[in-house]
């Protein structure tokens, strides 16, 4: 299965710190969200599930995505806490497990929990050498979860046309 861990886009700021979670994209953010999708789009990656954090601005990167990935072919995406900075890597790596043993699943969150969760996953001993940029994308790869390989990353800047 490969497990396509996705930082959501530029997002504007927020007016407020109590209105974090309701951070739009910007139209930057939108731009390198369908950079992405045309990526994968060019490489053959149509999702069979989908997974965003509750903040909008994840939902708004899954919900760029997976129009232009699966050619409008309708994919549920599903909300979940799980990819929110605040659950901790145990829960998350349960959550995880728990996944249904798909081709290609997408998963957009939000650092630091991202980068150190692709780090931990990968098995990297600093975790903090690997940073994933606003939009930048890991697929990882596994059949066992015992061995976890990283099969590519890109980020918006890499497909700048």
């Amino acid at each position: 299965m490969k497990l396509y861990f996705l930082r959501h886009a530029d997002a504007l700021p927020a007016e407020r710190p109590d209105l974090d979670d309701d951070r739009p994209l910007s139209p930057k953010g939108h731009k390198q969200a369908k950079s992405i999708a045309e990526f994968l789009q060019e490489i053959g990656v149509e999702f069979d599930t989908a997974y965003s954090s509750p903040l909008l601005r994840a939902r708004q990167t899954a919900e760029g995505i997976l129009p232009i990935t699966n050619d409008n072919v309708w994919v549920k995406l599903e909300i979940v806490e799980e990819l929110r900075n605040e659950t901790s890597s145990a829960a998350f790596e349960k959550w995880l497990r728990t996944l249904p043993r798909e081709k290609h699943i997408l998963l957009v969150g939000h650092n630091p929990s991202l980068s150190e969760r692709v780090a931990r996953l990968l098995r990297v001993a600093n975790a903090e050498s690997f940073h994933m940029p606003k939009g930048g994308l890991a697929c990882l790869e596994t059949d066992d979860w015992r061995t976890v390989t990283l099969e590519f990353f890109v980020s918006p800047k890499m497909l700048v046309d």
